[in-house]
């Protein structure tokens, strides 16, 4: 089966302009083989859609080209076989673009509600449009389109009938949390594709609650187990120097990049009363790094001084950017795994945790909620009240093992090899009834 992914964030992030990569190295071919290239040049996306996106593609038959958004980057490269196209837009539009999306990505995660601005709504039909005009470039090879989250929603209606598109909606769908005008044009944007796939059982009964007209189907957001190994003894005692983490410290890891709707700032309230030290890993995320959008330093701000506020500066540990292996050696190091957000599609670093046979403690507001068992394989708090979190950890700590082994056991339902054949039945769904058109 031959597909087109579509992402805003890409699989890859470059650490020079196109035509700075021009200047470093003179002529550059178009697709540019990254091959070709040093280390330096640029990393592999971490966490998130792509990744989880890397992973369909590298552990199947599925053939792939991929187009996501990339501000002053080679136009075409080269992956390993698969061909990434970049949109580009001109500043002005960029940040006209992140504005409507993070209005729509805010109220979704109910922070605040957005008011839609004219030329901000232009911005994000205007990126759309050039994304869904590449992506249809490959119209006569391709069986069918996966287009990924809320950045995208209007690609199904402007593709219409010429090819099946499918949708995997990645963050929360609370129909009663949204206004009448962001909730119909959700509505309305989903019924633009063949067929949508949601991330988690309570959004897809939130898209039934709208009255969606639409094939929906539910599947879990995956991991690829076998990417994530074992490191060595004395990686964990580097990275447990570097951090300050001491033989007898009880860890708790947060993983999750600086972002309001991360919500550390519950896992700072509910280790204040407890002999537990928490590690915070993460930095910023493509929006904050590549958009302009500087979210991720204004809430990094409010942590430290929050952490101030309660005199737990001996208790919480902020990492920034780890590197994969620093990671590994935090995942390995740690006695809890813990996601706080108020609300999130899904939170995959619970996954994370549980292949390393760790005992989580989550938020009834993030989607991985809903694979937690209280006593079994981890355990639930609500947002709303840091103390119910501070027992959870406690309690956490005491079954580690338990808890550990039974949420590995868990964490089938979130591996790629369990996900690759219902997201094909998925796009197979997709494209009944439709011939492929050619030229």
């Amino acid at each position: 089966m031959k597909i087109a992914i579509n992402t805003q964030t890409p699989p890859i992030r470059f650490s020079f302009t196109y035509k700075e990569l021009l200047e470093r190295y003179g002529e550059l071919s178009i697709p540019l083989d990254l091959s070709n290239l040093s280390d330096q040049d640029y990393q592999i996306s971490v966490g998130g859609v792509a990744r989880m996106m890397l992973s369909l593609i590298g552990n199947s038959d599925l053939k792939s080209r991929w187009v996501a958004l990339g501000p002053g980057y080679p136009p075409q490269v080269t992956l390993n076989g698969i061909d990434i196209h970049f949109v580009d837009l001109p500043p002005q539009l960029l940040s006209n673009y992140t504005k409507f999306k993070e209005g729509l990505y805010n109220e979704a995660h109910g922070l605040y509600k957005y008011h839609l601005v004219g030329p901000e709504y232009i911005a994000y039909a205007s990126y759309n449009w050039l994304s869904a005009t590449k992506l249809l470039e490959f119209y006569s090879d391709t069986d069918v389109y996966l287009v990924n989250d809320f950045q995208q929603l209007l690609i199904g209606g402007i593709i219409g009938p010429s090819a099946p598109a499918v949708l995997w909606y990645h963050i929360p769908f609370i129909p009663e949390k949204l206004s009448d005008r962001i909730r119909e044009f959700l509505v309305r944007s989903f019924e633009g594709f063949d067929l949508v796939i949601s991330s988690t059982k309570r959004d897809l009964e939130g898209m039934v609650r709208a009255g969606v007209k639409v094939k929906v189907k539910q599947i879990y957001p995956f991991i690829d187990p076998s990417a994530y190994s074992s490191v060595s003894r004395d990686e964990v005692d580097m990275i447990s120097t570097k951090f300050g983490l001491k033989d007898q410290d009880k860890v708790v890891l947060l993983v999750g990049r600086m972002d309001p709707i991360k919500s550390q700032d519950i896992a700072i309230k509910a280790i204040k009363n407890t002999d537990l030290k928490l590690v915070i890993a993460g930095n910023g995320s493509f929006t904050s790094k590549s958009l302009g959008h500087d979210k991720a330093s204004m809430w990094a701000r409010k942590l430290r001084e929050l952490v101030k506020e309660l005199k737990v500066e001996d208790k919480v540990v902020f990492t920034g950017y780890v590197t994969d292996r620093e990671l590994m050696a935090l995942y390995q190091r740690s006695d809890v795994v813990t996601l706080t957000s108020r609300s999130e599609g899904f939170g995959l670093t619970i996954c994370e945790g549980w292949n390393y046979k760790k005992p989580v403690v989550v938020s009834e507001g993030a989607g991985a909620s809903e694979l937690v068992i209280n006593g079994v394989n981890g355990y639930t708090f609500s947002p709303e009240k840091p103390e119910q979190m501070t027992s959870a950890l406690i309690e956490a700590v005491k079954n580690s093992d338990n808890l550990g082994q039974r949420g590995y056991e868990t964490l089938k339902q979130c591996s790629v090899t369990t996900a690759i054949h219902r997201v094909k039945e998925a796009l197979e769904e997709a494209m009944k009834g439709y011939n492929r058109l050619v030229t």
